[in-house]
């Protein structure tokens, strides 16, 4: 695993964000023209990616996952390569305690740690849903949310966290806006916060695009008019793409 990551794979596009195109993902077959990740969607695949780039070498490390339902692949991982994998849930009973090396009840803006606990905290198609209006979630603030986590973070700890654009949860993600996603890791206590873009150029491999379900029923809740208006405008051309957003703690 951690051999078909080494070296680069993206591209830079601007400050702080970089493209992993289809053609030049480890995970693209070139001889056959597909992707090798036998299951799920084209953002799932492309999920999986991204946590074998980023999770094949946790040695000695305490890491924490917010919000782990039952996709176990990354938890897998940092246990393989040597790390202790702790998890928060807001979903499960709040009488459930997490303790280092279990899964409990919490959430990002409530992590019941103590500070300078763990060395990477991180989260899998969690954090666009952090502040969305479906289904009548309570909204958080994500700079609360960064500072709690960077709270039980210790200095020098990493984040990892990874989320659809063009799909669900909180407009910023579901109208793609990566600028105001920047805004939400405040300069004082982040550094070498880096947007990577999966998928986004996804040839030569099939267009992904926005599902009826998310369009009809998430982005009218989630979006402003002008906002819906210039996504409907447009959906024909979008493709569904995911971003890994990493950054140190100061």
């Amino acid at each position: 695993m951690q051999q078909k990551w080494q070296g680069k794979f993206w591209q830079a596009q601007s400050k702080g964000v970089v493209n992993v195109e289809c053609r030049n993902c480890r995970s693209f077959d070139a001889n056959r023209k597909h992707c090798s990740i036998g299951f799920g969607t084209p953002l799932r695949k492309c999920v999986v990616s991204s946590i074998e780039a980023h999770f094949n070498d946790c040695k000695n490390r305490e890491v924490l996952e917010i919000g782990f339902g039952r996709f176990m692949l990354a938890r897998n991982l940092i246990r393989k390569s040597g790390g202790r994998w702790t998890g928060i849930e807001p979903q499960v009973n709040p009488n459930n305690i997490p303790v280092l090396g279990k899964g409990g009840h919490g959430d990002a803006a409530n992590i019941p740690f103590p500070d300078q606990t763990f060395d990477m905290a991180f989260g899998i198609q969690s954090i666009e849903h952090w502040a969305q209006k479906v289904g009548g979630r309570t909204p958080s603030d994500y700079k609360t949310c960064f500072a709690e986590i960077s709270r039980v973070l210790k200095p020098g700890g990493t984040i990892y966290f990874d989320a659809p654009i063009y799909f669900h949860g909180h407009a910023m993600f579901v109208a793609g806006k990566l600028q105001d996603i920047r805004k939400c890791f405040d300069d004082a206590i982040w550094q070498d916060v880096r947007i990577e873009k999966w998928r986004e150029n996804f040839a030569p491999l099939e267009q992904y695009p926005p599902s009826d379900t998310v369009v009809n029923g998430d982005w009218p809740i989630e979006l402003d008019d002008n906002e819906l208006q210039e996504l409907l405008e447009k959906r024909e051309d979008l493709s569904v793409y995911m971003i890994a957003i990493t950054a140190t703690k100061r």
